[in-house]
């Protein structure tokens, strides 16, 4: 879940939220540090959806995310309808104040067009802690996933932050 500044081919195109729902998996390709198969991708940037969909990502547009952070120990995002399926995330976090270095988060996702990467390469990347917790709807596509309508995250569970990172995408196009 980010709110960030994004631009596209150079051009700015302001604010933006991202979110990105998945698990993680062995690297295809055995680059990155972390690899996620992407089940849910959600921005509120229209440009954006519209780019990685043409690049073979299922990409949903919601104008209505909320994110909610001002730099306190709470985070809160929610994916509304016309997001499928909705969700809410909400819990305490605790930035770090001493940066891990660079870090390489690869996505992945198979569609009809094919395997498609999303490579983001971070250049300074703030990893503190947090406790969240995950609600959906039991009977949506999360839900029966997750087995039910809520979720913590009892192994893996940070909060990163950094001032800029950079997303290139491959594959299906």
């Amino acid at each position: 879940m980010r709110r960030c500044r994004i631009s596209i081919d150079g051009h700015n195109d302001g604010i933006g939220r991202i979110v990105q729902i998945g698990a993680v998996i062995v690297p295809p390709d055995f680059t990155g540090d972390i690899n996620n198969y992407t089940m849910f991708y959600y921005t509120d940037d229209l440009r954006l959806a519209l780019r990685l969909n043409l690049a073979g990502v299922f990409a949903q547009f919601d104008p209505r995310i909320v994110y909610d952070y001002d730099n306190s120990s709470t985070l809160f995002v929610r994916v509304p309808l016309p997001g499928i399926p909705t969700l809410t995330l909400s819990g305490n976090v605790t930035p770090s104040p001493v940066s891990a270095g660079s870090f390489t988060a690869n996505w992945w996702q198979t569609t009809f067009a094919g395997t498609v990467k999303m490579s983001t390469n971070v250049p300074v990347i703030f990893i503190g802690s947090a406790d969240q917790t995950l609600i959906t709807r039991t009977d949506g596509l999360l839900g029966q996933l997750i087995g039910g309508s809520t979720m913590g995250f009892p192994i893996i569970q940070q909060f990163n932050t950094f001032a800029r990172a950079q997303m290139d995408v491959s594959g299906a196009q």
